[in-house]
Order: structure tokens, then C-alpha cells, then sequence
């Protein structure tokens, strides 16, 4: 074998960062988090989050859920362009942050678009270093993002739990 050239680099790309905030039923996703957290097919932790969660597609299919997404997906297809691409949610699901708990950094790759829903007050926030933004924890507080960036919860240090919601987006073939 001859290697004849290894590049390691970094390349500008675009990416799709939107950021919100509508009303939501806080009280009901935080009724069902609870019930699935404590059942025996939580993902508590087990996955990047340090903190309780359901299972990944546990509000996949949830009409509560759709109905908060809905406005968001019309202003994503706002923002395709002249893109044509199809695609659907494909998880969906909720979390429980305590004290000390946090997320370490991580991407939703392969994923198209991931999102973020908060639920709760907390001083806790979610940061995207890549392109120096941060969501702040308050009901109805959302971002939607190009799964690719990356994103993290530093340990919070408030004895209330922090409540949330996260969904992936892909692609899908058009035939």
C-alpha cells in the first residue's frame, strides 16, 4: 500500500438552524414522559443524554406532537428551496434532566433535521458550538437544526428537573 496524500480539514457548509418558541401543553408531555421513564423499556440512561428518556419513538405517532410540528414543517419547506425532497418523522422523544445531569456533545447523523422542544424553566441551555447558538429552557422554546451540528447540556446544578422533547427528521425516496 502507498499512501500518497492524507488531508484532515475543515470545509464551510450550509446548514439550517431555526429557533422559536410556541405554546405547548407542558402538562401532558410531562405526564407521558414520566410514565414511560419509569416503565421497563425507558432508555434512561443509555444514550448521550445523562438523564431519563423514553423511548426513541415514543411520540412518534403522538397528535399532540404533530400538531405543535406542524407550523414548523411548513416554514422548513419554506427554506428547502428548490430542493425536492420528501421526508418524515422518524423519532420522537422525551427526557428528564436532575441534578447534575447534562448531554454530552453529539450529532443526530444520518438524520436530515433534528429539533429540540423544551418544556420547562431551567437556567440549563442547549449549545451549538459549531455556530455559536444556544436555546434557552423555557415552555415552548424549540430548535430545528441540520442533524449534522453539533449540540450538548452542560451539568445543571438546579434541584428541579429539567423537562424536553427531541425528533429526528430523514429523507425519504420519492419513488
Amino acid at each position: 500500500m502507498q499512501i500518497s496524500k492524507i488531508i484532515r480539514a475543515k470545509i464551510e457548509t450550509e446548514y439550517l438552524f431555526l429557533k422559536g418558541n410556541a405554546p405547548i401543553n407542558s402538562k401532558y408531555f410531562i405526564n407521558k414522559i414520566e410514565e414511560s421513564i419509569n416503565s421497563r423499556d425507558n432508555m434512561n440512561f443509555k444514550t448521550n443524554l445523562n438523564g431519563h428518556m423514553t423511548p426513541w419513538t415514543y411520540f412518534k405517532e403522538d397528535n399532540t406532537l404533530t400538531k405543535f410540528l406542524l407550523p414548523i414543517y411548513d416554514v422548513i419547506e419554506q427554506t428547502r428551496h428548490k430542493e425536492q425532497l420528501q421526508w418524515k418523522l422518524t423519532e420522537a422523544w422525551g427526557f428528564r434532566s436532575n441534578f447534575a445531569g447534562y448531554t454530552s456533545e453529539h450529532d443526530h447523523n444520518p438524520a436530515f433535521l433534528s429539533g429540540a422542544i423544551m418544556l420547562t424553566n431551567s437556567s440549563q441551555t442547549l449549545h451549538f458550538p459549531q455556530i455559536g447558538e444556544t436555546l434557552e429552557c423555557k415552555p415552548g422554546n424549540f430548535a430545528v437544526f441540520s442533524s449534522y451540528l453539533l449540540h450538548r447540556n452542560y451539568r445543571t446544578l438546579e434541584e428541579k428537573p429539567r423537562y424536553g422533547l427531541s425528533f429526528n427528521i430523514h429523507q425519504e425516496n420519492k419513488w
